[in-house]
This record gives structure tokens, C-alpha cells and sequence, in this order.
């Protein structure tokens, strides 16, 4: 065998070698991620309830109205509240709402920027005391996910561990794993996790993440494999030149 031949041979062995570490990274990286069956962008809501029974004498907002945070919603009426300060009372002003103790009545204001998505009173109703003027759906944006994990992946689901999100316009933002809940079901059991994503703040003013937007969400899977500090380097390299 010519020295030429012996080159071509141990060339040839190296790539057949590289190609199947290629192959087995690509493989043991696919192994650690997961992909939802079901997933949206979510928001907190708040109900805006009266503290005291009364009239509602202003209503400053309309169903599907965006508001900010101190922003007035109503001003409800309460003789028996204006009654019980002159007796003695003591009521303190909170974030939510505020008193007029002279007229007897009570200004509520948003505790969060949001959306007006349901108005359980107007102008004219009369409202009980523990009663709901309206809910609000506001605060941070986050992504619920749902997932059917066998036991063994369920187990390596963690907090802290990375998400991508792909939104609706094919656009890729990242987040992390806030919380883990499993419910059972006549589908069997679903895994539901909760992705936090600062990428989502810059969003709020688009439909892309308004709450209820569909989206798919990939979580990577905590590795505890001895290929797992080859596979994170590569993933880091990809990351860094753009090719991931």
C-alpha cells in the first residue's frame, strides 16, 4: 500500500469518526429537548372589587380599554360608608382605591397596566360590597406551555432550565422555566410550564404577545449524560456565530 492510499484510508477513517460524533451530538441534543403540544402567551388578571357597597356614579373605562397603572376606573357612591366614617370609621387609602370621606365616595384605580377585558358594572349599577366593577388583565406577560412528558423527561424538567418561544411571525425569543404544575386528565397526564421571557416586555404593544396569542415553545431538558459538556459547547459555538 502506497503512502497515498495510506492517507486517503486514515482520512477517510477520521471523517467516517467525526461524522458519527457529529450525529450522536445532533442526536443526544434532540433527545433533550421537548416541544409543546399546546401554548400561549398569558397574562395575570385582577378583579377591581368594591370594598364598600354603593352606586357607581362615574365609570372612566369601557370593555376592551388599555390602561396604566394609577389610572382612574371608577368612582362609586356609598352613603353607608360615608355613615360609618362619621361614626367613627376608620378606613385607610390603599393603591386601589381612595376615599373622599367628606362625600362618601370611592375612587378605584388600576393596580397594573393592562387591558379592561370584562366590565361587571356601568354607570348607574349599584354594586355590593365584595362585588367586581371589572377585571383587568395586566402585569408581565408570560408563556403557558403544555407538554406530555413520559416519567423519565418529567423528571429532568427544572426551573431555571432555557425555552425558545416561536412566535406567531416565525420570530424566536428566549425565556427560562419559571414553574412546573401536572394535572391528569381524560387526555392523561399534561405537564403545564410556565416560561418567563423579558423578550416579551418589548411585545406588550403588539399582538404578537397579547394574551392568548398562540405560540410553540422547545425546553431543553436538564442533561445529565457525560456527552453533555461537548453538546453545551457546540450549542454555545452555534449560538455565538448565529447558526442557532
Amino acid at each position: 500500500m502506497t503512502w497515498e492510499n495510506r492517507f486517503r484510508l486514515f482520512g477517510g477513517v477520521v471523517a467516517v469518526i467525526a461524522l458519527v460524533f457529529g450525529l450522536t451530538l445532533v442526536f443526544n441534543h434532540r433527545q433533550n429537548q421537548i416541544t409543546s403540544y399546546s401554548a400561549q402567551v398569558a397574562a395575570d388578571t385582577y378583579t377591581v372589587g368594591a370594598d364598600h357597597a354603593g352606586t357607581v356614579v362615574r365609570q372612566l373605562v369601557a370593555e376592551g380599554d388599555t390602561v396604566e397603572s394609577g389610572q382612574e376606573l371608577f368612582v362609586v357612591q356609598s352613603l353607608q360608608l360615608k355613615e360609618d366614617i362619621a361614626n367613627g370609621l376608620e378606613v385607610a387609602d390603599t393603591e386601589a382605591y381612595k376615599l373622599n370621606r367628606a362625600s362618601g365616595t370611592i375612587t378605584y384605580y388600576a393596580v397594573t397596566a393592562g387591558r379592561i377585558d370584562k366590565l361587571n358594572a356601568m354607570q348607574g349599577n349599584s354594586v355590593p360590597a365584595g362585588g367586581a366593577l371589572a377585571e383587568l388583565t395586566g402585569g408581565e406577560r408570560y408563556v403557558e406551555a403544555s407538554f406530555r412528558l413520559v416519567p423519565r423527561d418529567y423528571a429532568r424538567v427544572a426551573t431555571g432550565e432555557p425555552a425558545r418561544i416561536t412566535l406567531p411571525n416565525d420570530q424566536v425569543v428566549t425565556g427560562t422555566v419559571e414553574k412546573v404544575s401536572v394535572t391528569s386528565g381524560v387526555d392523561g397526564t399534561v405537564s403545564t410550564l410556565r416560561i418567563a421571557s423579558d423578550a416579551l416586555r418589548g411585545l406588550d404593544q403588539q399582538t404578537l404577545a397579547e394574551p392568548g396569542a398562540p405560540v410553540i415553545v422547545t425546553v431543553e431538558l436538564a442533561d445529565s449524560s457525560w456527552f453533555a459538556p461537548i453538546t453545551d459547547a457546540v450549542n454555545d459555538l452555534l449560538q455565538q456565530v448565529g447558526l442557532r
